[in-house]
């Protein structure tokens, strides 16, 4: 038997249909759909299966209560750094509500997207004004480079918007440079070595 109502199942299924509950409010509701409750497993079906032709319907105005922890979710996604987390492991990132980070090299800033602080391991919007050099570095872990914008040259490599650079652990980046600056995804260790 279920320790709450039915409108509370509706409440609770509906915000994490729609991605609107806190990240850890997300998960005690998954652990409890794994704990069995038939009536919450039930609504969540049904809110997933008419989730997307909401857009096309008419549809009764929430419960104020229920619009208030909508509108105050936007609200906390808006203040927590450009990151947004929904149910079933999804996160999302809106660079253009992080700061620019400057980098101990001059002439780099960095948006951190993503960490994994026991891997040491992280993922990075790095922009790069006309003219920077980059130390040479040993790769403690896998490096992977996506260039967005811009011109990157890579151990004598130059890359052009769209090319994609991967480095094996252990080996090393040299003459990394931009003549004309640069926007690109970096996903590489915390733990690499500089070299010069």
């Amino acid at each position: 038997m279920p320790t709450h109502s039915l409108q509370d199942a509706q409440d609770r299924a509906a915000l994490y249909a729609l991605g609107a509950l806190q990240s850890d409010e997300a998960h005690d509701f998954e652990a409890h759909l794994q704990g069995g409750c038939e009536m919450c497993k039930a609504e969540l079906e049904s809110f997933r299966a008419v989730a997307a032709d909401l857009l096309l319907t008419s549809v009764a105005p929430p419960r104020p209560e229920v619009r208030t922890r909508v509108l105050k979710r936007i609200s906390d996604d808006s203040l927590a750094g450009g990151k947004l987390f929904i149910g079933d492991g999804l996160q999302f990132v809106r660079a253009a509500q992080i700061a620019w980070e400057p980098v101990a090299n001059q002439g780099m800033e960095v948006k951190l997207l993503f960490r994994d602080a026991n891997r040491a391991y992280s993922a990075k919007l790095v922009r790069m004004v006309a003219g920077t050099n980059y130390p040479s570095h040993r790769h403690a872990d896998i490096e992977e480079v996506f260039l967005l914008e811009g011109d990157l040259t890579v151990s004598g490599v130059l890359m052009q918007p769209g090319d994609y650079c991967r480095a094996e652990p252990g080996t090393t980046h040299r003459d990394v440079s931009t003549s004309a600056g640069c926007l690109f995804i970096s996903m590489s260790s915390e733990r690499d070595q500089l070299l010069t």
